[in-house]
């Protein structure tokens, strides 16, 4: 039996090799499919436990505390493990292009300690002084970020140029940046505070508490204003479960249309190969096969084939999930890629050969019931009279032959159309939903960071010129604003200050946006309510009203250390932001702050500005007072949105994929099974072109009702998965985002179930139409 098993997989090389390709195909996304639904489940703690992290990071007084007494909590009761004292000093790092947030400089001499590996997302790692390796966490957009090679300035002692050798990323923020331990002209610099750096694992961590209590364990003894700050893993994990929530639904979305294309494309396949191999089945009983060995000698067949393809498969789904799974990584904010788990590979092998094989064993199994002569007899042809009355009908109208037996074709097969209609409805959903979903974040990327609004974005330069390596005086606001007003194309200048604040009766920071002028136009859709009118009126954000449970109307008191104001709250606006914010008027900042300074500068440009031009113009005249002017869009690069789009042009190629092979292996059984007829029909005159265009028609009719079914599929599962994500991100979303369908843009995606049927169709239409019709008779 396995000999005659692996004859007909050498005699069927056509049908071998569809079902080779559909297994392989469908292996590989499946593979990819529960890599990523693995990855996206509890990320971070399969990346803190991937790098070691730490359950709480501890800063220490250096001037209270030695590096001995630090390194003995060690070994105190209720630690597992522990890394460090590390030197540490707070800095400001200074870029050629920008100035970088001031942070914590580390002296670290290993990415790869026992606690807290570093990720080295590029370059290398430190091997000496004079080196610095930044913190991904820290970098600006992309076009301004100091990238591996260049140099920095480290403020301290009139300023320490370093070149930074790598861009590295810790689980837990451990620091800003990292150089050597015997740097001590950073680390011991005249002026700045040092301090030391301790990092602990303990064998209670259930809870925030938990480890708080942990961490007074082992610091206890020590002098008690020794311990300067600590951050505990449960903090940080909070924060980036935050973060990578709005990710998680359409990956899981995709995940699913993913397994289930795949899953029923296998089993149409392979069905429809032992139906066309009923001919075969007869003349085996007729042999004196029983049927329990007519049903092993098919089944064993078709295993032949799918057994090394799924093997294959899975290979090549373990490796494109590589790249993947660090594109998703990166969308999280997750250090490094998650690896691809064993049982997966193991999962998807079994259970595409198992589902192969349930879908060989019961259509084998009813034709080894037949008959010798009645397998025979019926051969690969359809039963008689199925879909008679639909095809007769479909002759009598004034449609061309070609095109009425072809819209005639499926019903001949009901079962086996009806699996192909779902591949191609799954397969156009995907096109519907993908295409969707990447309009709505185009439209949150342009909603955020308001480029059609504010194109043009001014910065100061660090003092000194672009290194900063030279003193000199800092950039005068009043000379960038004139800069900006006198150059041609400006519309409006928009001072802008950033000002950290407490919200009275929460703990939940609050970040104050405040324009020294009119900002009603600076681009940021109103959800609710309306724009601040004067002082003492705000709006904000979703993500504030939602942390802190304020409501549009309520009244709110803000305070820093100089003072507290109240504050009413009369509107909700979309905009971007990690932190609760709300967006008022600089006057609305008297009592908060001692004086206001715009931070940098937002530009509206007149109608009909070049924005690139402007730049360009601009860039010399306000070098001069110390400024820099760049594109929004590219100073508030959203990379997290630039991976979600490159993960759905990815997975809906692979789709498009899977599904356009079952219609292709469903065109060439029908093909196959119809020989003798297309045979009859070019020997009465059919010409090729007539036989190719009977084929394609065949599958048009699949495709539009695929299609039309796919709109409204698509449409609801946008609507379903868009809500989701937007809750997760603590964000209300304008109108304007998540209606992103247009109805000619609905009529083209209906039309993608003809076109994917339509291009599946097309290879064996050609072959029909090669056949010779005196070969086509012989065949039956």
């Amino acid at each position: 039996m396995a000999r005659l098993a692996w004859g007909a997989v050498h005699r069927r090389r056509l049908q071998s090799l569809i079902i080779g390709a559909v297994v392989l195909l469908s292996s590989g996304t499946a593979v990819l499919a529960l890599a990523l639904l693995v990855a996206s489940t509890a990320p971070f703690d399969r990346a803190f436990d991937r790098q070691h992290g730490a359950h709480a990071t501890a800063g220490f007084d250096a001037a209270k505390v030695s590096s001995a007494d630090l390194a003995a909590t060690a070994k105190r009761p209720g630690v597992t493990a522990a890394s460090g004292p590390y030197e540490t000093v707070s800095a400001q790092i200074r870029g050629d292009r920008m100035p970088l947030p001031p942070g914590l400089i580390v002296g670290r001499e290993t990415a790869d300690s026992g606690i807290d590996q570093l990720y080295l997302v590029d370059g290398d790692w430190l091997t000496g002084p004079g080196q610095i390796v930044l913190s991904e966490d820290i970098l600006p957009g992309r076009e301004v970020a100091p990238h591996v090679g260049d140099q920095v300035t480290v403020d301290v002692a009139g300023g320490l140029r370093l070149t930074v050798v790598g861009i590295a990323d810790s689980i837990t923020g451990t620091g800003d940046a990292w150089v050597w331990p015997s740097q001590v002209d950073v680390l011991h610099a005249s002026g700045a505070v040092p301090g030391w750096q301790m990092l602990y694992r303990f064998a209670s961590a259930d809870s925030d508490d938990a480890v708080r209590a942990s961490l007074a364990g082992a610091t206890d003894g020590l002098p008690s204003d020794a311990l300067t700050g600590a951050s505990t893993y449960q903090a940080v994990r909070l924060r980036a479960t935050e973060s990578l929530r709005p990710m998680v639904p359409f990956v899981i979305a995709f995940c699913v249309l993913g397994l289930v294309i795949s899953v029923l494309i296998v089993a149409n396949v392979v069905a429809g190969a032992v139906v066309a191999g009923y001919k075969s089945i007869g003349i085996q009983k007729a042999l004196g096969f029983t049927p329990a060995q007519v049903a092993a000698v098919f089944v064993g067949q078709i295993l032949g084939v799918s057994i090394p393809s799924g093997l294959a498969g899975v290979g090549l789904g373990w490796l494109a999930a590589k790249p993947l799974l660090l594109q998703t990584a990166s969308a999280y904010n997750i250090p490094g890629a998650a690896a691809v788990p064993g049982w997966t590979l193991a999962v998807v092998l079994l259970g595409v050969t198992v589902s192969v094989g349930l879908a060989a064993l019961g259509p084998a199994v009813r034709a080894g019931r037949l008959s010798a002569v009645s397998a025979i007899t019926v051969g690969r042809a359809p039963r008689t009279g199925r879909g008679y009355r639909v095809r007769r009908a479909l002759a009598g109208t004034r449609l061309p032959r070609a095109v009425s037996f072809g819209l005639g074709t499926p019903f001949a097969r009901p079962a086996r159309t009806a699996v192909t209609l779902v591949a191609v409805l799954l397969g156009a959903t995907t096109m519907v939903f993908a295409v969707g979903l990447a309009t709505t974040l185009f439209r949150v990327v342009a909603a955020f960071d308001r480029t059609s609004a504010v194109p043009v974005m001014v910065g100061y330069r660090p003092p000194g010129g672009p290194g900063g390596s030279s003193p000199g005086a800092e950039p005068d606001p009043v000379a960038v604003r004139a800069a900006i007003e006198a150059q041609p194309g400006t519309a409006l200048a928009l001072g802008l200050t950033e000002v950290q604040a407490n919200l009275g009766g929460s703990t939940e920071p609050l970040t104050i946006r405040a324009y020294d002028r009119d900002a009603s136009q600076a681009g940021y859709p109103v959800l609710s309510g309306r724009w601040y009118a004067g002082a003492d009126e705000a709006v904000g954000t979703s993500r504030m009203l939602r942390l802190t449970g304020t409501k549009v109307g309520d009244t709110i008191t803000v305070g820093t250390q100089l003072g507290q104001r109240r504050v009413r709250i009369v509107g909700e606006v979309f905009a971007n932001g990690s932190s609760a914010t709300i967006v008022m008027s600089t006057d609305s900042l008297d009592g908060l702050v001692r004086s206001v300074t715009p931070q940098w500068f937002e530009v509206e440009l007149t109608a009909g500005t070049d924005i690139e031009t402007y730049v360009e113009n601009a860039t010399t005249p306000l070098a001069a007072v110390g400024a820099v002017p760049e594109l929004t869009s590219q100073a508030q690069e959203n990379q997290t949105v630039s991976v979600m789009l490159g993960l759905i042009a990815t997975l809906t190629v692979l789709l498009s994929v899977v599904a356009a092979l079952g219609v292709f292996n469903t065109v060439v059984l029908n093909t196959r099974e119809r020989v003798h007829e297309i045979g009859v029909l070019k020997a009465i005159g059919m010409t090729p072109r007539q036989v190719r265009l009977m084929v394609v028609t065949s599958m048009v009719a699949v495709g539009a009702l695929g299609g039309v079914l796919a709109v409204p599929a698509g449409w609801l599962l946008h609507r379903a998965v868009v809500p989701v994500m937007a809750g997760a991100a603590g964000t209300e979303l304008p109108h304007s985002v998540v209606t992103v369908y247009h109805p000619l843009e609905l009529l083209a995606l209906g039309l993608s179930g003809v076109v994917l049927a339509v291009l599946s169709a097309l290879v064996p239409a050609g072959w029909a139409a090669r056949t010779h019709s005196a070969a086509a008779l012989r065949a039956e």
